[in-house]
């Protein structure tokens, strides 16, 4: 088994942001991108943390995360909107478009958006804290563009992917109430984080790209629906 390492949050998000700016984002991005993924772990998400880095750099290589790129605006119907991230990093892209949906709903009272070709939106959950925040109710349903990993009900060949949910409602003089799930029984990344808990960390990053490219043995899990 692995042995455990603590690391402290400050030098560790310098050193994400440190990672991120190698791999092209500006310092605005790379600080974001660092305090999403800290912050994912201090919240007790290390599926959705830190151990990212790995399948962000990759992803890099591949070409289908682009740094520096801003959600864009498709479709503009007032309180109907459409965004194209573009591919860009989901901790900014979310963010954004978040931003952007909460000043609609001052506006007109409501907003339903859809975001398209964004990278790794990380744990959905922060999404539904700012709308939060704002004072807002918020809803999300995200659909996982990657490999089938989930089976249908009943079924034992992977369909779907995890497709989170996720729901946030402001309550008066208390904290609010927060729904963060994924529609498996577990959620991909945590199978991941029991992955970098047991294994060192070359078999581990060797389990994570079988994991996600459907190789080997990691390669053939298949998730039952919650």
């Amino acid at each position: 088994m692995a042995e455990p390492q603590i690391f402290q949050a400050a030098p560790l998000r310098r050193a994400i942001e440190a990672l991120v700016a190698a791999g092209g984002s500006e310092a605005r991005e790379a600080a974001i991108v660092a305090e999403n993924l800290v912050g994912a772990n201090l919240t007790g998400h290390d599926s959705h943390g830190v151990g990212m880095i790995p399948r962000y750099v990759a992803s890099l290589r591949e070409g289908g995360l682009v740094p520096n790129r801003h959600p864009v605006v498709k479709f503009d119907g007032g309180a109907m909107v459409s965004l194209d991230g573009q591919a860009g990093y989901g901790q900014v892209i979310g963010f954004e478009a978040m931003a952007i949906g909460i000043e609609r709903a001052k506006q007109y009272g409501v907003c339903v958006m859809g975001l398209a070709n964004s990278h790794h939106l990380c744990r959905i959950g922060q999404w539904a804290e700012q709308a939060v925040a704002a004072g807002f109710v918020s809803l999300h349903f995200v659909n996982v563009i990657s490999r089938s990993i989930v089976a249908p009900f009943g079924g034992t060949d992977a369909r779907f992917g995890t497709n989170p949910v996720t729901i946030g409602i402001p309550l008066a003089g208390q904290p609010p109430f927060i729904l963060d799930m994924a529609t498996s029984n577990v959620a991909q990344g945590k199978i991941r984080a029991v992955i970098d808990s047991v294994y060192p960390f070359e078999k581990a990053a060797e389990a994570h790209t079988k994991m996600v490219t459907g190789k080997g043995l990691f390669g053939k899990l298949v998730l039952t629906p919650s």
